[in-house]
């Protein structure tokens, strides 16, 4: 019971405007469009840029045009060299149609667009805007890019594109690009394609294919010789990952002329993907630490329950079916109130992360289930007493006291979150 009135609790502070003095909270939000920007030979002294953008029908505005709902928006793509100058330069328009209203509301659905471009071997910025045609709102994202110089007369390697999935048919190969890099949605493997450029002399080399985490740690590797006697080899391969558990990993394709240990590196490919289930807020990485910082609101057999999952797509379930209950919105796979909950988790694990991760800490705690106070007051130099701050929630006419006893800052609280005077008893403390 107690459980659920602290959840109740928590829910109810989602509406609460308050004025933040610690800091913003943070807000994480998908971004507006995905593009992914490929490097493959060309012409001697040339490069080749494989580009290609993704935009979520959310993300534009429709209008209705006959039996129809019509988007249209404007790209802009710049490459800029590395004394700031603009070398490439690129606007088109683009045209998004459906015949279903629900669908203009998508972030599943998607219009895809692709562009090829030949540039000299360098290093750039590449630099991407999309503007709204009907709103005029403008949104813009960039990233490094090198164009390698792929003349010289060395094995070569392109860069790694990531595949939604690939099939022959009348003898062509035809690719379909994951441009957000999310693999999620393959369950058992993903495909990839990269190019391996052989000079004239050359008709063979070792590949090593590894998969790194976080801390860097290898969680795959599968090496194999490749023999070929054309001067390009275009190499078509399965990752497998359903062992792999959701996060952010750098995907790396290494050449070498030999399988002796230490063998010299020829030429190096790497890119990151993300395994990452699209209903689930984008700060969270990890469902066993996401069920263990339900501590909160939740019981620990339901936590136990999540984390006992025998595979990640069930452990997804069991998740969502526990937040489905706190979805003020049960129709739509958008659940506000478990993105604020993890919102809130992030800032805390930012901001009071001490001995302890932050969501652990007192000031964690207290801000993970009422929401950035309305005002802090802080004493941390006082001579009579020891270092304190006191949040105010003027809304629910509260206050937290937390003091530092250690001088470290180390804030303990000394009010409770229930005490006598609260409706709600004190059993959250006994639990």
């Amino acid at each position: 019971m107690m459980k659920k009135i602290i959840a109740l609790c928590f829910l109810l502070t989602l509406s609460a405007s308050a004025q933040v003095e610690l800091q913003e909270p943070y807000s994480y939000t998908p971004p507006h469009f995905y593009f992914d920007a490929l490097n493959f030979k060309s012409d001697p002294d040339q490069s080749r840029i494989d580009f290609y953008l993704q935009v979520p029908y959310n993300q534009l505005q429709f209008v209705k045009s006959g039996n129809e709902f019509t988007a249209s928006f404007e790209v802009y793509l710049q490459l800029i060299d590395t004394d700031g100058n603009p070398v490439l330069e690129q606007t088109w328009d683009e045209r998004a149609v459906s015949p279903d209203f629900d669908e203009t509301n998508s972030g599943n659905i998607n219009s895809v667009s692709q562009r090829h471009f030949i540039v000299k071997p360098g290093s750039y910025t590449l630099q991407v805007s999309l503007t709204d045609s009907e709103t005029k709102k403008s949104f813009m994202a960039r990233r490094s890019f090198t164009a390698r110089n792929y003349s010289m007369q060395a094995e070569s390697i392109s860069d790694i594109m990531l595949l939604k999935n690939s099939a022959d048919s009348d003898g062509k190969h035809t690719i379909v690009p994951n441009i957000d890099g999310n693999v999620i949605s393959q369950k058992k493997s993903f495909p990839i394609f990269y190019e391996v450029y052989f000079p004239g002399t050359k008709d063979s080399i070792f590949t090593t294919t590894e998969i790194f985490e976080a801390k860097n740690k290898v969680v795959y590797s599968r090496s194999t010789w490749l023999n070929d006697t054309m001067k390009t080899d275009k190499i078509f391969a399965e990752i497998p990952k359903d062992s792999i558990p959701m996060g952010l990993y750098k995907l790396s394709v290494t050449l070498r002329n030999s399988t002796s240990e230490g063998a010299p590196i020829v030429a190096n490919a790497t890119r990151f993907f993300s395994i990452h289930f699209p209903e689930l807020p984008l700060t969270i990485t990890d469902l066993d630490k996401a069920a263990d910082e339900l501590m909160y609101i939740a019981k620990s057999s339901a936590i136990d329950s999540i984390k006992s999952a025998p595979n990640m797509f069930e452990k997804e379930k069991r998740f969502i079916q526990f937040w489905q209950r706190y979805n003020s919105n049960p129709s739509s796979k958008r659940n506000r109130s478990m993105e604020e909950y993890y919102n809130r988790v992030a800032y805390a694990n930012q901001h009071f992360t001490h001995y302890f991760k932050g969501w652990k800490t007192d000031m964690g705690m207290v801000y993970i289930l009422f929401g950035p106070p309305n005002s802090v007051d802080r004493h941390p130099f006082e001579i009579d007493s020891k270092p304190y701050e006191v949040w105010y929630y003027y809304q629910r006419n509260r206050r937290f006291i937390f003091v530092d006893d250690t001088g470290f800052g180390d804030y303990r609280l000394i009010t409770p979150v229930w005490d006598t005077e609260s409706p709600y008893g004190s059993g959250y403390w006994g639990r």
